[in-house]
């Protein structure tokens, strides 16, 4: 009896860990969502066309993000320049959450926009594709990072 409870108890953990890392992905992806959305309504003001998402640099915004955790910067854990992560990238705008408040889509948005070189990023007239990724280290802090064409 007591093998089947630690079987059963093995499972329960399982599920539980699978609907958490569900729940988590889902999270992360409506989030860079919203931060596209957020970023096509500022470009609408400003007569831009809407950004559209390239796989690409959806891949390279996921490194970038998870790079982040171990050294917050431009310059890549390799020691090596942001646009190396992938030949696709010519833009890129990063944010560093420390709480949910931080790290809601707008807030990222508007701080982008209150700094003039990430809102350049943001506004450029000759970048029409990005790539939009969230990372949480598990420990509070969360990684965003947007890289553009």
């Amino acid at each position: 009896m007591r093998g089947k409870n630690i079987k059963t108890l093995i499972m329960l953990t399982a599920i539980v860990y699978m609907l958490f890392e569900a729940y988590s992905f889902e999270c992360k992806a409506a989030g860079a969502d919203d931060v596209l959305a957020y970023m096509n309504a500022a470009r609408a003001e400003a007569g831009l066309p809407a950004y559209t998402v390239d796989e690409t640099l959806q891949e390279a915004a996921t490194t970038r993000a998870a790079e982040c955790a171990s050294r917050f910067s431009h310059t890549r854990p390799n020691g090596k320049a942001w646009y190396t992560v992938s030949s696709s990238s010519k833009g890129e705008n990063l944010a560093h959450a420390r709480n949910v408040e931080q790290s809601n889509p707008e807030n990222v948005v508007l701080a982008w926009m209150l700094s003039p070189k990430h809102k350049a990023n943001v506004m450029r007239q000759n970048f029409s594709y990005v790539g939009i990724a969230y990372y949480d280290n598990g420990c509070g802090d969360i990684y965003i990072a947007c890289e553009f064409k």
